[in-house]
């Protein structure tokens, strides 16, 4: 099963929110994808891991991470372009 994290820094100047939900592969717990929070919520994750997004801790961390995780991982809009995750796509 894999883990959703919810990793949170202060706001931006501007007062927006600077939130990530991370999708980590349960098996090494490396990052796969990140979606920014902004004002989703977990509605910002795609629809297999939301419930889990939903109930995720928040975890604070830096803004440097935060920075450093949005722009090197994926930000797919569907949970079957997620790295490894093709087969969640429904055939027609």
């Amino acid at each position: 099963m894999n883990k959703i994290k919810h990793l949170c820094t202060d706001n931006d100047v501007n007062g927006n929110p600077r939130r990530l939900y991370v999708l980590t592969d349960w098996e090494t717990g490396e990052p796969i994808s990140a979606w920014d929070e902004g004002y989703l919520g977990h509605l910002a994750v795609p629809g297999p891991w939301r419930e889990a997004a939903y109930a995720a801790n928040r975890i604070e961390i830096s803004v440097t991470k935060y920075n450093k995780l949005k722009r090197s991982l994926p930000s797919p809009d569907y949970a079957y372009d997620v790295p490894g995750y093709s087969h969640l796509r429904e055939s027609v």
